[in-house]
């Protein structure tokens, strides 16, 4: 009776991780386990519990692995892609008539700071603008974003200050997503040939997206916006390898034809 109650605060114990037993070789954790669970149909319900968690941890493992490798397959798609079509340097991009700025907010969702993501977006197009490299600017944002801000006419705002004329800018505040601004400069605004501007992760899906989406389109390039150093930014590069993998299963859906 009292080996019973003895075996039975044992297996509590195990069960919910208070008490840690730590063997010296794996027969002595057969035998153990052999005493506490004396009863046949005890021992196989353990037995299969085991195998049922080496399972699950072996598809966890290999599902991780594949999308892991699928990541960094579309991330190297996407940049083999843009090689040659993004520049940072101004006096080597080529002119376009156009230049497509693709737009964001003017502080972080994230402790409401001040968005470098925005003001080096605002840099380069006005940079591109002033060297003559274009002459008319299609901002392409989201009209009414998550935090209520008309990005793009923060944008046009913000360019205006600068002594970018407001007659040299239009905008696109349809533009919700990337690939939305593609399009919509494209079918929308009638534009075969422009300059997108953003920082060169997002040029570069930016890039493959025109190139891929079936629109008449050539000659595609895109001007580098410097890239912010802040903790929260190096977040935004982490969420790039998802959307790239976003990227294709958009490809693969969207109809561009109507």
């Amino acid at each position: 009776m009292i080996d019973i109650i003895y075996k039975k605060i044992v297996r509590f114990l195990i069960k919910y991780h208070i008490a840690i037993i730590d063997f010296g070789s794996e027969n002595e954790v057969d035998e153990f386990y052999d005493w506490l669970y004396s009863d046949k149909s005890q021992k196989r319900e353990l037995s299969m519990k085991k195998k049922v968690i080496k399972i699950c941890a072996w598809t966890i493992g290999v599902v991780g692995v594949v999308c892991l490798a699928l990541m960094l397959i579309c991330n190297q798609i996407v940049v083999n892609n843009a090689e040659g079509k993004v520049f940072s340097d101004i006096d080597s991009i080529k002119y376009n008539k156009v230049g497509l700025l693709l737009g964001t907010t003017p502080q972080a969702r994230i402790g409401r700071i001040t968005n470098y993501f925005f003001v080096y977006r605002i840099d380069a197009a006005e940079q591109l603008y002033k060297s003559g490299k274009i002459e008319k600017i299609l901002i392409s944002g989201d009209d009414h974003s998550l935090d209520g801000v008309n990005e793009t006419e923060c944008m046009r705002d913000s360019l205006v200050a600068r002594g970018v004329p407001a007659s040299a800018i239009f905008l696109d505040g349809k533009g919700y997503r990337t690939i939305c601004s593609i399009i919509n400069a494209n079918k929308v605004y009638g534009l075969k040939s422009f300059t997108i501007i953003s920082q060169k992760f997002h040029d570069e899906r930016a890039i493959y997206q025109a190139e891929h989406l079936g629109l008449d389109v050539e000659n595609i390039q895109a001007y580098i916006a410097k890239d912010p150093k802040s903790r929260l930014a190096y977040l935004t590069t982490i969420r790039e390898y998802f959307a790239r993998v976003k990227m294709f299963i958009d490809l693969m859906t969207v109809d561009t034809h109507n």
